[in-house]
């Protein structure tokens, strides 16, 4: 081992005095194995135990584990005593720690010599860390790694770095409860790869607020850390929430029409560009504006409540069933008023007057009183006799019931006239007629009433067309072709008057139809458009004009109409098993017509004919009048009369003999004549 000679001054030791005389000790130090923190000198005067001592550290040179000899002269005080006693301690990293090993010696001095003394030191520090091996009474517990010992900071890895003899487990409280923060709790745990105590937790996550719940964070929020679970409230979703208040509400809906920005994209409703533009409503024909449907995925054209139109049927005002709302008049007979109890029958809605005819005309389920009945105020059918011995072949009235009037005509030229107020008729039975004379045997058939000026046109059973006006005695005579007349009817438009006429045919079996102007001769059908023979007329438009009659075969009705452009009488589909004997059309829909053993006929829907029932007694039917679909009157030979509400015929009249024909201005006003000069009136003789 190499020496090391350290020479220092002598030293005087506090409280020492200097004297020629006195002696000093070399003490020679020598140490191996180990590099010393601190040594420790001290000398102590054998005869009165007195000591000084002299801490030395940075003099100390040279590497551990290597000799070395260090040489501190020491100057004992001067009363001391030449006998002295000489102590080394040596201490690893300083004079306050440990002793690991010391060594004594004696040494006597005498005056003016320096007497030497040397110690020796022995230890072990194999791994050079400065640290003496705890077996060798140092504190070093693992001398053979220069990493553990009481200096090296205490590292999680299951081994007691700094020797002080406390576990990882309690060092660094492994295994035990710890948290990251508030929202990370955990174990502690090491680290084997950096040797450093941890807390093991769940993987951390970002999360933010989420208070609807639709798993998108609110926008611009302040994020969490959190480990495990998710917090209630908050989602691990991206914050790009704009409304987290409303779960319906985030960028992953679609874009609704809700005035919202329903996909936090920074539009509204950009799906829908028109929003709010004009539009026109094609169910109730309303201006509007587009406006969010109710399940947001389109646009509906909202309107004002349009007003509510019904279907009037019967013409007169007020209609039934369900509303059409419309801002326009819907195509059809469509009124702005509901309520009508009865859409077959003009006289009978909310706002009509409650007239004496046998059912409740204003739909306020009550029937009419005395007070809208004529007379001792009991409605009935009421017979008299005007010209006895005479038949009534036809009847046409016209007006109303108080300013018109009624005409009939019959066998033996007979003409008969009431006009209101009037309350018998006037019977005339000249067959003087203008510049004719009129046989005395002949019938007048067929009588129309001109509505503008209550003038009959008279047609008879030989050809005869005349007029006679309200304040005559005579007719006029027209024209005669020989051609027996069964029905006549006219139609007003403007100052013009068409007249049309069923008639005979010089066919047997056969019959026509002719149109006529009140002048001259009239224009019959052609001769390529043959008819069967046909026993009635009525008009109601130029568009709408019947004739009917029948044939021996099965079918035997039928109903021919006019067609105004061509002149022809073309053929209208009817099923009836029996010949029709009289027509009646109320409007360009609705008709009726009637025949033998009691069948009727009805069209509703302007030009489909259905059967309309049979009348009780299932008698010959001789003429009919209607007033709507659901209110029709016929005659038949036996006397009766017979009336319908829609769904059924009931017999409203007993009678006897033969009623021919019957008209009236409306189902207070009713006239039905027939043979031996039979008339009745409903609901009293005027």
């Amino acid at each position: 081992m190499r020496r090391l000679l350290f020479v220092l001054p002598l030293l005087v030791l506090a409280g020492c005095k200097k004297t020629e005389t006195q002696g000093a000790v070399n003490v020679v130090v020598t140490y191996s194995g180990f590099k010393p923190g601190c040594l420790r000198v001290q000398i102590t005067d054998t005869a009165s135990a007195k000591s000084v001592a002299k801490d030395f550290t940075s003099e100390i040179q040279g590497d551990p584990g290597v000799g070395k000899t260090m040489q501190i002269g020491m100057v004992p005080p001067a009363d001391w005593g030449t006998s002295l006693a000489v102590r080394v301690g040596a201490f690893e990293k300083s004079c306050e720690g440990k002793e690991v090993v010391n060594n004594s010696g004696n040494v006597t001095v005498a005056l003016n010599t320096v007497q030497t003394v040397t110690l020796s030191l022995q230890a072990t520090d194999a791994d050079k860390d400065g640290y003496v091996d705890v077996l060798a009474g140092g504190s070093d517990c693992k001398d053979d790694n220069e990493k553990i010992n009481p200096g090296a900071e205490e590292r999680c890895n299951d081994t007691d770095d700094n020797c002080d003899g406390v576990s990882d487990d309690v060092h660094f409280k492994l295994n035990q409860a710890c948290e990251v923060s508030a929202d990370c709790k955990g174990i502690s745990r090491c680290d084997p790869t950096t040797q450093a105590q941890y807390c093991d937790t769940p993987a951390a996550q970002t999360v933010y607020p989420d208070a609807d719940g639709d798993g998108y964070g609110q926008k611009d929020s302040t994020p969490r850390i959190v480990c495990g679970g998710i917090p209630t409230g908050y989602t691990a979703g991206q914050p790009s929430d704009c409304r987290d208040d409303l779960f319906s509400i985030n960028p992953g809906t679609e874009d609704l029409c809700d005035g919202e920005d329903t996909n936090c994209d920074g539009n509204i409703d950009e799906r829908f560009p028109t929003k709010g533009q004009s539009c026109t409503n094609l169910t109730n024909n309303c201006e509007g504006t587009q406006t969010c449907s109710a399940n947001k995925q389109s646009l509906d054209c909202v309107t004002p409540t349009p007003p509510k139109w019904y279907l009037d049927e019967d013409g007169d005002g007020y209609g039934t069933g369900a509303a059409v709302e419309s801002c326009g008049k819907p195509a059809g007979a469509y009124v702005p008023q509901g309520g009508d109890c009865d859409d077959g029958n003009p006289y009978t809605n909310p706002g009509a007057t409650e007239i004496c005819d046998g059912v409740d005309n204003t739909c306020d389920g009550i029937k009419e009183t005395t007070a809208q009945c004529p007379g001792s105020g009991t409605p009935e059918w009421v017979s008299q006799t005007v010209e006895g011995g005479s038949n009534w072949l036809a009847a046409s009235s016209w007006g109303t019931k108080t300013t018109g009037g009624i005409w009939v005509t019959g066998n033996n030229v007979r003409r008969a006239r009431l006009t209101y107020p009037e309350t018998t008729f006037t019977v005339t039975s000249s067959t003087n007629c203008g510049s004719q004379t009129v046989g005395g045997g002949s019938e007048w058939t067929a009588v129309w009433s001109d509505p503008s000026d209550g003038r009959a046109w008279l047609g008879t059973s030989g050809g005869y067309k005349a007029y006679q006006t309200q304040g005559a005695t005579n007719c006029t005579f027209i024209s005669d072709d020989d051609v027996d007349i069964f029905g006549l009817a006219g139609l007003r438009t403007g100052s013009g008057l068409t007249l049309y006429g069923a008639t005979a045919s010089s066919s047997s079996g056969d019959g026509a139809a002719f149109t006529w102007n009140g002048t001259g001769a009239p224009t019959y059908n052609i001769a390529n458009n043959p008819l069967s023979e046909v026993f009635d007329v009525h008009a109601h438009s130029p568009g709408h004009v019947l004739v009917v009659g029948g044939v021996n075969g099965n079918p035997r009705a039928r109903i021919f109409r006019l067609d105004p452009a061509t002149g022809l009488w073309n053929p209208e589909a009817v099923q009836s098993p029996e010949r029709l004997r009289g027509v009646w059309i109320v409007n360009d829909k609705v008709a009726f017509a009637v025949g033998d053993a009691g069948h009727v006929v009805r069209k509703t829907n302007g030009t489909q004919w259905l059967s309309a029932g049979r009348t009780p007694d299932n008698h010959s039917l001789t003429s009919v009048i209607a007033f709507g679909a659901n209110s029709a009157y016929t005659t038949c030979t036996n006397g009766h009369i017979y009336r319908f509400d829609g769904s059924n015929w009931t017999r409203v009249h007993n009678g006897s003999g033969k009623l021919n024909d019957i008209t009236g201005s409306g189902p207070d006003d009713i006239w039905a004549v027939g043979n031996n000069g039979r008339i009745v009136h409903w609901p009293a003789w005027p």
